[in-house]
């Protein structure tokens, strides 16, 4: 009995503690449970962050990708348009050297095979081409006129018939040139510079009387003729006393309003300005300036009639200076380019005909 008690309660024993485990290993399990699903859904949020940054970075890298590429193509573009700016510079170079070296070539060939006409026509070109700078730089009639004809001497005794045209059309310019209107411009200076010299010496007002003036000096001696008549001492002793009167009064009817004297230092300036603007005349008679010309004589006429009006010394200074504008200083004349470009060309044709037979040898 005793052996079955204890079995029994043995039996109880497992019963009970059976039924204890039980709770605990369920709640175990479920911990477990979450905190495994805790660990996979860090893990997944994870590796969603992950791809959300690999995408991010994947389309920065696809951004800088084309602007990379954009910036190679307009590097290439800017590269192939210097490129074809240099290509197009080389053969303008390689062109112009090329014309060089043909234009040397030529020239070498013709002084190689330089005869005495073309000496000649050397000495035509250079002699037309002095004439053409003496009419256009100075101006100057004769000296071009000699060497034009010369030019044509040296024409004539060449005898080239296909030279014609261009002694017929230097024959014309020379006749042009010698029916051409000659300025006196030396006479025109030098009668300026006369005016300009005399400016000083002309008195602002001129002497009111025209005495006597052995007479009176004589009489300021003391010295009388012995056979001087009262009548006639009386008039003289008139004469002296007016002529001692005029040094302080002077009157004389103009028929019109005269100003005042010029103080001493204003005169000065006044000669002076007059002498500059007659100098400026001269300058644009040396430069054909024909209103610059014209101009200065008239400002001039205008202060002599404005500060000289008591004078008939500056009456005939304007005179002369009326005289001096009726002059055209502008004088036309003809040049020697037509006859210079008619030898020029006839030069280049020879030049290149002498260059193709040097070519086809």
């Amino acid at each position: 009995m005793s052996d079955l008690n204890t079995s029994a309660q043995a039996d109880e024993v497992q019963a009970a503690t059976k039924t204890t485990l039980r709770p605990v290993r369920s709640r175990l399990g479920q911990w477990i449970m979450l905190v495994l699903l805790a660990l996979v859904a860090g893990v997944s949020v994870f590796l969603w962050y992950q791809h959300q940054a690999i995408k991010k970075l994947n389309s920065e890298l696809l951004e800088q990708t084309q602007a990379i590429e954009i910036k190679r193509k307009a590097l290439e573009a800017k590269v192939a348009e210097d490129l074809a700016a240099q290509d197009k510079q080389v053969q303008g170079d390689v062109t112009e050297l090329t014309q060089r070296l043909d234009s040397t070539t030529s020239k070498v060939l013709a002084l190689t095979n330089m005869s005495h006409d073309d000496w000649k026509l050397a000495e035509v070109d250079f002699l037309l081409r002095m004439a053409n700078q003496r009419i256009l730089m100075e101006h100057e009639a004769t000296n071009s006129l000699a060497l034009a004809q010369s030019a044509n001497s040296v024409l004539a005794e060449m005898q080239n018939a296909d030279l014609f045209p261009a002694r017929k059309k230097l024959t014309e310019e020379i006749e042009a040139l010698k029916l051409a209107s000659k300025v006196d411009r030396e006479g025109i200076y030098l009668q300026l510079l006369a005016i300009t010299q005399q400016i000083e010496n002309i008195p602002l007002i001129e002497p009111l009387f025209e005495e006597d003036e052995e007479a009176i000096a004589a009489m300021e001696q003391g010295e009388e003729p012995t056979s001087t008549t009262l009548w006639q001492r009386v008039k003289n002793m008139g004469k002296h006393v007016w002529h001692k009167l005029s040094i302080y009064v002077r009157v004389r009817d103009q028929g019109r309003r005269v100003d005042a004297i010029l103080p001493p230092e204003d005169q000065m300036y006044l000669k002076q300005n007059l002498r500059l603007m007659l100098e400026q005349a001269q300058i644009g008679l040396l430069r054909e300036e024909q209103h610059v010309y014209q101009a200065s004589l008239d400002k001039a006429q205008s202060w002599i009639r404005d500060y000289y009006p008591l004078n008939d010394q500056a009456q005939i200074v304007l005179n002369d200076l009326d005289q001096l504008k009726k002059n055209n200083v502008q004088q036309p004349l003809p040049d020697f380019s037509g006859s210079a470009a008619l030898v020029k060309e006839y030069l280049r044709q020879k030049d290149r005909l002498a260059f193709s037979r040097h070519g086809g040898n």
